[in-house]
C-alpha cells in the first residue's frame, strides 16, 4: 500500500549518467514510483558537483549521491553544509580503475589483481622519476566519492604516494573519455560503463574492479536535504520504498538486461550500447565487470560501517578533523529506522517488464 496521500506528489529526482542509474529508469518504467503516489521527474546532470549544489539549493527534491556526499554536507567538508541524509543504497560496487593505453603497454602485464596491478604502475613511476620526467596523472570523480579513497588506497598500498608520486584531478564521469582521448589524464578510478567504453574505443584498459579492493562497498545512495525529509515524510518515505522494489527487481534472473535496454532507449549515456549492456550483465564473466549489487539480501540498507569508513578515510587524508561526534555523523547521514520503514512499504515485484 502507498504511503502517499490521495493526491500525487511530484518529486524531481536527479542522477548522473551511468549504469547504477538503472534503478530509478526501471522504478519509472514499470510504474513503481505511480504506484507509490509519485509523478516523477527524472533530471540528468552533469556533475557531482553540480548535483550536490542543486540538491542544497532545493532545485531538485532528491538525487543519486556518492555515499560519502552526505557525511561530508553533515560535517560541514563540501563548503556548503546544508544538511543531508539517506535512507536507501542503491548500488554497491561499480567502479574501475582505467589507464591509458600507452601506460598500460608500459606497465608489463599488470594483472587484474590491486597488488600485481600496484606493483606494475610503481615501477613506471620510479622510471619516470629516474628520467626526471613529470608526475603520472589520475583523476576520480569527486573529492568525497569512493572513487577518491579507493584509488587512494590502492596506490598508497602499492607504496606510491597519492600526494607526491602522482597527480589526482576530478573529472566529471562523462568527461573522462575525451581526456584519455587527448592524452590529459593517465588513468582514472570511474563508474561503468566508461572504464568499458574507453576499451571498446581503444584509448584505456581496465586495470582491476574496485570490488577487489573493498568489495561490496557502498557506491551510490539515494539523498535528499534533512530539512526536505523534514517537510515531506511521506513522499520521501513512498521514494524510498519505489526504489526498494526497483533494486529487488534488479537482483532477479534476466531482469539487469532489461535494465541495460532502458537506458539504451532512454539514450542516457553515450557510449556504445555494447558497454551498456556489458555493465549491467549478471553473469560475472567478466573478471574485471563491475559486479553491481542493486537490491540482494540487505545492502539496500544503508550500512554504518561503509559510513565509518567513508569518515576514516577523509581523516586519513585530510579533509575531516578528528571529531568527538562521529557516531552521531554516522546516524544522522545514514537513516536505518527510516529504511526499515520503507522496507516495510515495499512489495516484491516479480512480474517481468513488459516490452
Amino acid at each position: 500500500m502507498s504511503v502517499a496521500t490521495s493526491r500525487t506528489r511530484k518529486v524531481r529526482i536527479g542522477m548522473l549518467p551511468l549504469a547504477d542509474a538503472a534503478p530509478f529508469l526501471v522504478a519509472r518504467e514499470l510504474g513503481l514510483f505511480k504506484g507509490q503516489g509519485l509523478d516523477v521527474t527524472l533530471c540528468v546532470e552533469a556533475s557531482w558537483a553540480g548535483i550536490r549544489d542543486k540538491l542544497a539549493l532545493g532545485q531538485i527534491d532528491a538525487a543519486q549521491l556518492l555515499a560519502p556526499m552526505p557525511l561530508a554536507a553533515n560535517l560541514g567538508a563540501d563548503r556548503l553544509g546544508v544538511p543531508m541524509e539517506t535512507a536507501l543504497a542503491l548500488s554497491r560496487n561499480g567502479n574501475s580503475i582505467t589507464v591509458s593505453a600507452p601506460l598500460y603497454a608500459q606497465m608489463d602485464a599488470a594483472g587484474a589483481d590491486p597488488a600485481a596491478a600496484g606493483r606494475a604502475l610503481r615501477r613506471v613511476v620510479e622510471r619516470d622519476r629516474a628520467a626526471g620526467r613529470g608526475r603520472r596523472v589520475f583523476a576520480h570523480v569527486f573529492p568525497f566519492s569512493t572513487h577518491h579513497y579507493l584509488l587512494r588506497d590502492w596506490l598508497a598500498t602499492a607504496g606510491i604516494d597519492p600526494d607526491r608520486d602522482v597527480r589526482l584531478v576530478v573529472i566529471p564521469p562523462s568527461q573522462v573519455l575525451q581526456h584519455l582521448r587527448e592524452h590529459r589524464i593517465d588513468g582514472c578510478c570511474v563508474g561503468a560503463p566508461w572504464g568499458m567504453a574507453a576499451e571498446l574505443e581503444g584509448v584505456g584498459r581496465r586495470l582491476l574492479a574496485t570490488h577487489t579492493i573493498r568489495p561490496g562497498c557502498a557506491e551510490k545512495v539515494l539523498g535528499v536535504t534533512r530539512t526536505w525529509a523534514a517537510h515531506n515524510p511521506a513522499a520521501h518515505l513512498a521514494m524510498v520504498a519505489a526504489l526498494i522494489e526497483a533494486g529487488r527487481w534488479l537482483e532477479l534472473p534476466g531482469h539487469r538486461a532489461d535494465a541495460a535496454q532502458m537506458l539504451i532507449d532512454a539514450r542516457l549515456l553515450a557510449t556504445p550500447a555494447e558497454s551498456v549492456r556489458a555493465a549491467l550483465s549478471d553473469d560475472g564473466a567478466d573478471p574485471l565487470g563491475p559486479q553491481f549489487i542493486f537490491g540482494a539480501g540487505q545492502t539496500l540498507q544503508p550500512h554504518h560501517d561503509d559510513a565509518r569508513w567513508f569518515l576514516a578515510q577523509m581523516q586519513r587524508w585530510g579533509q575531516i578533523r578528528v571529531t568527538p561526534d562521529i557516531e552521531d555523523t554516522v546516524r544522522a547521514s545514514y537513516r536505518l529506522r527510516l529504511h526499515g520503514q520503507a522496507r516495510a512499504l515495499a512489495t516484491h515485484v516479480l512480474q517481468p517488464w513488459a516490452q
